[in-house]
């Protein structure tokens, strides 16, 4: 597992979108690299888990219903390997119970698609606006103690 001293020093404004639909990715991609992220993709979840593992990336963007493991097995796998990782899952079933049991189990957010992609990319850029506040706050606390 790495330190959250090593992960935050490894980190940058990247983002993990995972998707098995290559349209979904590649609207994404441009998305977000436009808006000065360094994005990874992925089509399923064990390809995922394996990018969290080794890159540690602060925000997952991932889809829940993919063949072989699915969005809520990423997820769990994903926070364990790196706690401090923000997950927003994207769904294409409006089922409430989907969504609270998304954020249940760690989501920090739930999107319903087809998605409106400027409110996905303003989602995101307040999320990574949190990680840096957490990130300053983790430090304070690291100095102060």
């Amino acid at each position: 597992m790495v330190t959250s001293d090593e992960r935050d020093k490894s980190e940058d404004k990247m983002i993990l979108v995972v998707d098995d639909q290559q349209g979904v990715r590649s609207l994404l991609q441009i998305i977000f690299q436009e808006a000065g992220y360094k994005v990874m993709m992925a089509s399923n979840g064990l390809q995922a888990v394996d990018i969290v593992e080794k890159y540690h990336p602060p925000i997952v963007l991932m889809d829940v219903r993919m063949p072989g493991l699915d969005g809520f097995q990423s997820m769990l796998r994903m926070v364990k390997v790196s706690p401090y990782i923000k997950v927003i899952l994207m769904t294409a079933y409006t089922d409430e119970s989907l969504v609270q049991r998304a954020l249940h189990e760690g989501a920090v957010d739930c999107l319903t698609k087809p998605f409106d992609v400027y409110i996905v990319s303003e989602r995101v850029e307040k999320l990574w606006q949190s990680i840096l506040e957490e990130r300053a706050n983790r430090e304070k606390d690291k100095t102060s103690a």
